[in-house]
């Protein structure tokens, strides 16, 4: 053999020795990072709660041959591990940022939108459409008093010049005016989109743009619209205004990111305000239209009347003795403070978590002697939700 075949061959060997050498690092660090993440899931404290999900997580399930000849304990422990991963909102950042890096312009069904936006995607289900409505037409017909809906635009459609080029969405405006075309007469409809969409041109966030909600201006501008276009007057009332940074909402627990910038929420307060407001499922008083024990949370939208409950009461020294049902989502939440100036009394029910209980919906109006009821909803809750089955 010459000299330059010995060399190849020694060559040939060296390579394959370093490449297995390689490989054995390669396959050493993917077993110490599948089974050290593993066991620090293992050792690591199980938590009870999530902030970033805001729910609480799966514990470890306890063993049973019929739970396990059922199939439930292997669906119970595969959703204790995923839930009880170590450092899994860190890795959940990681990925969102990871495909950011590579420039894509979505994650679960979340824009990733100019202007720091995060806007959740809008897909039509008009079949949930109808039924919603037909729900709502049937009770409205049948009650003594007016009613009032106020039906509001996501981000989606208000801030649609904000999304990425390649975003696709079915038309949120075009099943408003489809729900517009099938109303009952005996409902006046308020969609407010101009009022948001100048509000948010002139610079002034009416979302945002962390979560899914409207902001206090949204929602403020909103109100002295409803109430002028209604034929009532606005409260004129002039709002002490207190502002809670480090606010990241629901959109950005679907898609976070090391790189997102916190909004801030907005706490506006009637200096001259006196309210007792009643948690009826547990039987709660308070006499402030604010819980700020969330305003330490993540969850600080819920910091608007403390979150959502099946019934809620307030009581007002507003100045008409009008009384007013509203039937809502969380999206009331952030304007009721300022409703809660207009009317003496406001009993608000959430369908999601009211099944009647004592009253059905109707017989509340009759029982409270309500003057006016007042829907108030975002346009991608009446596409989805499947609660309205209670107003019947």
């Amino acid at each position: 053999m010459d000299e330059k075949a010995i060399k190849r061959e020694n060559g040939s060997e060296s390579g394959g020795s370093g490449g297995r050498v390689a490989d054995i690092i390669m396959l050493s660090v993917f077993l110490i990072f599948i089974f050290g993440f593993t066991l620090a899931s293992i050792i690591a404290k199980d938590r009870e709660f999530s902030e970033m999900e805001n729910r609480n997580l799966a514990q470890k399930p306890e063993f049973s041959f019929k739970n396990l000849k059922e199939g439930k304990f292997t669906g119970d422990i595969e959703s204790y591990l995923s839930d009880q991963l170590f450092l899994k909102d860190a890795l959940v950042s990681l990925k969102t940022d990871c495909d950011r890096a590579a420039l894509k312009t979505s994650m679960n069904g979340i824009y990733f939108s100019d202007g720091g936006y995060l806007i959740q995607q809008y897909t039509q289900d008009m079949e949930q459409i109808n039924e919603n409505i037909g729900y709502i037409n049937d009770w409205a017909e049948n009650i003594s008093c007016p009613v009032d809906f106020i039906l509001v635009p996501d981000a989606v459609s208000v801030l649609s010049d904000k999304l990425p080029s390649s975003a696709v969405n079915d038309d949120q405006m075009g099943s408003m005016a489809a729900i517009a075309s099938m109303l009952s007469p005996k409902i006046s409809l308020y969609n407010p989109y101009q009022e948001l969409k100048q509000l948010s041109d002139s610079g002034t966030q009416a979302y945002y743009k962390t979560d899914h909600h409207w902001t206090s201006e949204g929602a403020k501008t909103v109100y002295d619209w409803y109430m002028k276009s209604s034929g009532q007057e606005p409260s004129g009332i002039s709002y002490g205004v207190e502002t809670i940074s480090g606010f990241y909402g629901t959109l950005y627990s679907k898609a976070p990111s090391a790189f997102t910038e916190p909004d801030e929420l907005h706490i506006y307060s009637n200096p001259d305000g006196e309210y007792t407001v009643e948690r009826t499922n547990d039987g709660t008083v308070t006499d402030s239209l604010y819980d700020r024990s969330f305003l330490d949370k993540k969850d600080k939208y819920s910091a608007f009347l403390g979150g959502n409950f099946a019934r809620l009461k307030i009581s007002s020294n507003a100045a008409s003795d009008e009384k007013a049902l509203i039937l809502k989502d969380s999206y009331a939440n952030a304007i009721v403070p300022f409703l809660a100036d207009s009317y003496s009394e406001i009993t608000m029910i959430d369908l999601r978590y009211y099944h009647f209980a004592e009253n059905t919906v109707s017989e509340l109006i009759d029982k409270y002697d309500i003057d006016r009821v007042i829907l108030i909803y975002n346009m991608d809750f009446i596409n989805s939700d499947q609660n309205f089955i209670w107003l019947s």
